[in-house]
């Protein structure tokens, strides 16, 4: 353990040394959150000594819980467990815990005092250090708070074994940004001549950056510790990036990754007058390149984004104040005007926010993603909002061959919603691509549905037919996959009223089919009859004689040689159950494999649990009255190619057409 100042240590497998700065306390409180408890509360248990003083508190984790109603909840915990002014705080999390835990600690009972102990990389090098603690209010980030500096410091790197790749990208964002903060370039050249070992996560490498980088954060603090003058400089990015933060709701960046893109908006606010030089720009991205971070500005909308800009707490005086940069690696402060701001984001034009809707026969899907246009080519870059709504608009289309009025309006009702939803991001009207599949396509009344969501919603809608449905599922799945990937791939989305099934390579489509068999499909023709749903054994055998007639239309599938790969909501469910996901996590799931054993399990699972789905952990209540005949489904797919296993995939047609858009039109063929 090394001991950088009076109270903050770094080192390797150091946290026992908390017992040495505990005595002193009456009562402890370790706070955290959920995800942290479960990797590390076992072990702070073990290694604390003082046991019958020391209380655990947790609260959810997310930047969406840093508030005043999760503070409002530790305070009564506190009260009710008696805790003093001679009690402790020890915050064990990442920068939102560490600034709540030095929160709670400056204002219960006017203050208290509290240890660091900062689990991510950001945390280490940022809020850890500096004694600047805070919350969020509903309009802007760090709003409320104060400043209060840690009693002791504890940094242990052998957290960052187990913190996701994403966040340590994240606090590279940041501590990268110190390595711009000082004229003496040995700091970058370190970190640029230890790239691979800093990706290892080598001990003492991680040791060295963390310390240096803390350093020079902590130059600034002393010689302005409440940010009246030069302690601004580290908020170098931080205009851009807090806007960012704020106009995605703080669900779509990590505060590393807005930095980043902050710190890059400073320096074309620097190139723009004058400051720095391109070849000083362009350094300044392959540094962040090193380490796959993204710089890429995003195209918003101006009216919407730069009131957002003057919501920083630097601003003063209905001013947007920002940090900036010379070519010898001066700072300044300064004041940029709203006609630089268009101008910085206009270069990025060709980067923008797209979205996707689905309208399936059960269900409305939003995808809005984060692109870049590269020769009329559409590159994926980022999700930023993914939501599903069960709309059974195809309820009954089976029988009837239209789809009811009460069933157009569930739809009608989600694509308002998601008509709110995409204007709040400004995206423009060639960048919302709807589609609707077979319940619309084998209604009598499509064009009815189209005309009133048009006029009701001002979202036109594309119908498309089953094969370009196939061909952009295949869209959307490859381009999960290495462009050196050479094998084929067979890609089939279980679909509420079809099954899409599309043979091809990284070269194009092969061959492509769409089969009339569906979740919904099979569900409302074997199992569903006045209401009542009956799965019996008896009624589960005819529909798999009905499938495998159904699938005998792929014989001229069968010969050649591919892995099999699973989209859509049937398939992801199984992986979800499976891994008894009570948060649903995509990162989990994409690209994970999955055995017919464990499809068969959780079939067993489901039928077992026919009354009272609810008991089924992973398993979401949208699809709990159609997953019995998805996944019968599915399990005569596998069994039909003699498949073991399959890729489960979370890119769908909502990638594709994000990709290639949709060429469907108010009349298409089934």
């Amino acid at each position: 353990m090394k001991k950088i100042f009076n109270d903050i240590y770094v080192g390797s497998n150091i946290i026992s040394k908390l017992n040495d700065y505990t005595k002193d306390f009456d009562k402890i409180l370790v706070f955290s959150n959920e995800t942290i408890a479960d990797l590390y509360f076992e072990k702070f248990k073990s290694i604390l000594i003082e046991k019958d003083k020391i209380f655990y508190f947790t609260i959810k984790d997310g930047e969406e819980y840093k508030n005043i109603e999760s503070i409002l909840s530790v305070y009564d915990f506190m009260l009710e467990n008696n805790f003093s002014r001679k009690s402790l705080v020890i915050s064990l999390g990442g920068g939102v815990i560490c600034d709540m835990g030095g929160y709670i600690s400056a204002t219960y009972m006017r203050g208290i005092e509290f240890i660091q102990v900062p689990t991510s990389l950001l945390a280490q090098v940022d809020a850890s250090v500096g004694g600047k603690v805070a919350i969020n209010h509903p309009k802007c980030k760090n709003m409320i708070g104060s400043f209060k500096s840690p009693y002791r410091v504890l940094i242990d790197v052998e957290f960052l074994k187990t913190l996701a790749e994403r966040e340590f990208k994240s606090g590279m964002g940041e501590l990268l940004k110190h390595s711009f903060l000082t004229k003496d370039k040995k700091y970058l050249e370190y970190i640029e001549n230890n790239v691979e070992k800093i990706k290892a996560l080598d001990n003492e490498v991680l040791e060295n950056i963390v310390e240096q980088s803390i350093r020079i954060k902590k130059y600034y603090v002393d010689i302005d510790p409440f940010e009246k003058g030069e302690r601004a400089f580290l908020n170098l990015g931080h205009t851009y990036a807090h806007a960012l933060e704020s106009f995605f709701a703080y669900k779509a960046y990590t505060h590393g990754e807005a930095v980043a893109k902050g710190i890059i908006f400073d320096l074309e606010l620097s190139l723009l007058r004058g400051q720095i030089d391109e070849a000083y720009l362009e350094r300044a991205r392959n540094i962040f390149n090193l380490f796959n971070i993204d710089t890429d500005l995003i195209y918003l909308d101006s009216d919407k984004f730069i009131p957002l800009m003057r919501k920083d707490k630097k601003n003063s005086f209905n001013k947007i104040i920002t940090i900036l940069l010379d070519n010898q690696g001066n700072l300044s402060k300064t004041e940029v005007k709203e006609d630089e701001i268009v101008k910085i984001i206009a270069k990025y034009k060709n980067d923008f926010l797209r979205a996707s809707i689905d309208i399936g026969t059960n269900s409305c899907r939003l995808f809005i993603a984060e692109v870049k246009e590269i020769d009329n080519e559409i590159i994926f870059k980022k999700e930023i909002y993914k939501d599903l709504e069960i709309v059974k608009l195809g309820e009954d289309v089976n029988k009837n061959k239209f789809l009811k009025e009460e069933a157009i309006e569930r739809a009608l009702k989600c694509l308002k919603k998601y008509r709110e939803l995409i204007d709040e991001y400004s995206i423009e009207e060639k960048n919302i691509i709807c589609f609707a599949t077979s319940a619309t396509r084998d209604s009598s009344n499509r064009d009815y549905f189209i005309k009133k969501a048009q006029e009701d919603t001002k979202i036109k809608i594309n119908c498309i037919s089953g094969d370009e449905e196939a061909y952009i599922n295949f869209k959307g799945v490859i381009s999960s996959f290495d462009k050196n990937f050479k094998e084929n791939i067979l890609v089939f989305d279980i679909g509420g009223g079809s099954t899409e099934f599309t043979l091809g390579n990284m070269n194009g489509i092969e061959k492509k089919i769409s089969l009339n068999i569906g979740s919904v499909r099979i569900t409302e023709k074997f199992f569903l009859e006045d209401g009542i749903y009956n799965y019996s054994e008896e009624n589960r055998n005819k529909a798999k004689e009905w499938i495998k007639e159904n699938l005998e239309k792929l014989e001229e599938f069968k010969n050649e040689s591919f892995i099999l790969v699973g989209v859509a909501g049937t398939t992801t469910t199984q992986v979800s159950v499976r891994e008894k996901m009570e948060i649903y996590d995509s990162e989990k799931i994409h690209l994970s494999d999955l055995t017919t054993k464990e499809i068969s399990d959780n079939l067993d699972l489901f039928i077992k649990n026919i009354e009272n789905n609810k008991n089924v952990k992973g398993l979401d209540a949208k699809r709990r009255d159609v997953i019995i005949g998805g996944t019968i489904i599915l399990k005569e797919i596998l069994e039909y190619f003699k498949k073991d296993s399959l890729i489960v995939s979370e890119n769908d047609n909502l990638m594709g057409a994000i990709l290639e858009g949709v060429n469907g039109n108010d009349r298409c063929s089934k």
